[in-house]
């Protein structure tokens, strides 16, 4: 199957993109309603179904990830890989498009540290998310960003969501508070993901900052400018890294990241295994993830784990 509309996947399309992910149609023949009962499972079946991963950046000649809509359905639903943000993102904008939902997509500047102590800092625009509107509320829709939520999240001050023990919410902060009055500029207020981290040695919730955004319209273009910097930038991680991450049905989460395995519970990690040759992280990329890798990508795979002298 192949995009014969360049804007939009066809109907045919979306339906491929359900049974992808094991979406449970009521009659097969018939698009689910899009009501919030509905954007939770899909939220969910995505999580569960397609991995978050760099392996395009690892095992292609290009060296990129294709974010048309034509390369994006080929490796997610015709090859049954996965992604990341730029790509998994757009599928699911046109996913919930297909349905019927009210929907509009924003960039995210991440800001999560790599310590829970370290400092916040902004990064640039470079995580795609999807702003669902229903009735008079409007819910995060994001299936690119790893270790992300099986659930839409609220768009409300404070708003909390647990699931399977693991809990995400919803603040809001100022952006721009300082010398903001140099230009005149006010301050901007934004949403910002954030991620539950146990309690420390005095009881207390640890939350960690995951990504902040705003509700403003970017485009295509942007997107592409800031796929182009994510797959190419030495300044990131993405441009060495050997990432795929995926959730289970049972609420885990998987990670095989360069040369560590861990199956990832809501009370942290159930399993830890030192990756130690190729074989072994191929056997898990196969046993785990359900992916082979092709002759063409093993040929062009730039990050294979040499046999230690």
């Amino acid at each position: 199957m192949t995009v014969t509309n360049e804007e939009h996947y066809t109907e045919a399309q979306i339906f491929a993109i359900l049974r992808r992910i094991n979406y449970p149609l009521k009659k097969p023949d018939v698009l689910p309603e899009p009501t919030l009962e509905t954007l939770r499972e899909l939220n969910y079946r995505c999580m569960v179904s397609i991995p978050y991963e760099t392996l395009s950046l690892r095992t292609t000649k290009a060296r990129d990830v294709d974010i048309s809509l034509e390369g994006i359905f080929d490796r997610v639903v015709n090859k049954r890989r996965g992604g990341w943000c730029f790509s998994l993102n757009k599928l699911a904008y046109e996913l919930l498009r297909g349905i019927g939902f009210t929907i509009q997509f924003t960039l995210a500047r991440v800001c999560k540290p790599l310590h829970y102590t370290d400092p916040i800092h902004y990064g640039g625009l470079t995580h795609r998310v999807t702003i669902v509107r229903l009735s008079d509320s409007k819910y995060l829709f994001d299936i690119g960003f790893a270790l992300t939520s099986f659930h839409p999240l609220k768009m409300e001050e404070g708003f909390q969501l647990e699931y399977f023990g693991h809990k995400r919410r919803m603040t809001k902060v100022t952006h721009n508070e300082h010398e903001s009055e140099i230009l005149g500029n006010p301050t901007v207020e934004l949403w910002r993901v954030e991620e539950y981290l146990g309690d420390d040695d005095e009881g207390k919730e640890k939350w960690c900052p995951s990504y902040s955004f705003d509700e403003t319209q970017y485009y295509e273009p942007d997107c592409t400018v800031g796929n182009f910097y994510s797959s190419f930038s030495p300044s990131l991680p993405f441009i060495t890294s050997f990432w795929v991450i995926q959730g289970t049905l049972e609420g885990n989460y998987l990670l095989l990241v360069n040369k560590e395995f861990k199956i990832r519970s809501a009370k942290g990690d159930i399993v830890k295994v030192a990756v130690e040759t190729e074989q072994q992280r191929q056997d898990i990329l196969k046993e785990h993830f359900g992916i082979v890798l092709t002759d063409e990508e093993w040929e062009y795979h730039d990050s294979k784990i040499e046999p230690s002298s």
